[in-house]
């Protein structure tokens, strides 16, 4: 669920209209834009050049969303309540890097980010599951101390980025279930 949510993210950005498309020689188009863990890992910093000279999008962290945990789970259809237990909604919060030799093209696709976001605020997909996530996204200010600790935990040296907090991807795995509603009740008991 969260990879092809964030795959729909790449997806889409790559596709942007004012994205500068490079043609490969077997005719595809070069991604902009790629899923993978920004954090420089040890043994995949010297193999691992799919992240060079591209934007990085990285999940950094998963929020519950508070104000919309005390949904009341109980409604009725008809005359059988039914029952389910409340949707776990998320907030992502997104980390868009920009891994690039040059300063300033990391500087101008970094641009393209909040170009993106500027344009498409708000974004509708449909899983796998056939539910309709519908998520906002805002840049997510930190601080300078916490942008360098954010780095020093991601293990690398800190580079042109952006965090956006996507909100509200939800989670409902649960299943319905139902009962018929009490509209009779049998005593048999007897007052004296």
């Amino acid at each position: 669920m969260l990879e092809n949510c964030l795959k729909e993210i790449v997806t889409r950005f790559n596709d942007f209209a004012l994205l500068p498309k490079t043609v490969l020689n077997g005719g595809g188009i070069l991604e902009t834009l790629v899923l993978a863990d920004i954090a420089r890992h040890e043994k995949q910093q010297e193999s691992d050049d799919s992240m060079q000279d591209k934007l990085v999008l990285t999940l950094i962290s998963l929020e519950e969303e508070n104000s919309l945990k005390n949904n009341y789970p109980v409604h009725q259809e008809q005359s059988v309540s039914m029952y389910q237990k409340p949707a776990l909604h998320l907030n992502l919060y997104l980390l868009f890097s920009a891994n690039f030799k040059l300063y300033a093209e990391a500087l101008k696709h970094l641009g393209l980010v909040l170009q993106f976001f500027q344009a498409q605020q708000h974004m509708s997909y449909t899983d796998e599951f056939s539910n309709t996530h519908k998520l906002t996204f805002t840049i997510h200010n930190i601080g300078f101390e916490n942008l360098h600790n954010l780095w020093t935990v991601l293990g690398g040296h800190s580079m042109p980025s952006v965090l956006y907090k996507a909100r509200l991807l939800y989670v409902q795995q649960s299943p319905l279930n139902g009962a018929d509603v009490i509209t009779n009740i049998d005593s048999v008991e007897h007052l004296n």
